[in-house]
């Protein structure tokens, strides 16, 4: 009776040591959210530049998940009163066949407008790298036969 009694208390210490065991939390460095784009939906990628009449164009899926990936890994806070400068705002548009998957305007302050939710926004957490944006701009402009006279990109 006593080897069971002695027994069933050892079983009953190691349930409380694997129970305290899985109580604690890891900690786990959880990168920001960033902006939320379907990429498997999209199935192409549209960005213009205010000022000029050029718009960069692709279907090509690496070329769409790249682009997706400049929205992620930080985090948005809504501004109370919010305005764009038009002069140096991008617009981004994600799409299929049938619809707009997402749609993101960002000026050169890096203040943000999506269009689906009709408010602006600030990053509050991680970066946004707005550098590598203009330069996938840029570089689509190059492409199409534009030389560094007519690129009025800053």
């Amino acid at each position: 009776m006593r080897n069971i009694r002695n027994t069933l208390f050892l079983l009953f210490l190691l349930l409380l040591t694997l129970t305290g065991c899985q109580s604690q939390e890891k900690t786990v460095s959880k990168k920001p959210p960033g902006i939320e784009i379907d990429v498997e939906k999209a199935e192409s990628v549209s960005i213009y530049y205010r000022p000029l009449c050029y718009s960069f164009f692709s279907e090509d899926k690496d070329t769409i998940t790249e682009t997706a990936g400049l929205f992620q890994d930080f985090s948005l806070e809504e501004v109370s009163e919010g305005d764009l400068d038009q002069d140096t705002v991008y617009e981004i548009y994600f799409a299929s066949a049938k619809e707009q998957v997402a749609a993101i305007n960002v000026d050169g302050n890096g203040t943000f407008y999506l269009p689906e939710t009709g408010k602006y926004y600030r990053v509050s957490d991680g970066t946004f790298h707005l550098e590598t944006l203009e330069q996938l701009y840029k570089d689509s402009m190059k492409a199409d036969g534009f030389n560094n006279i007519q690129n009025l990109v800053p």
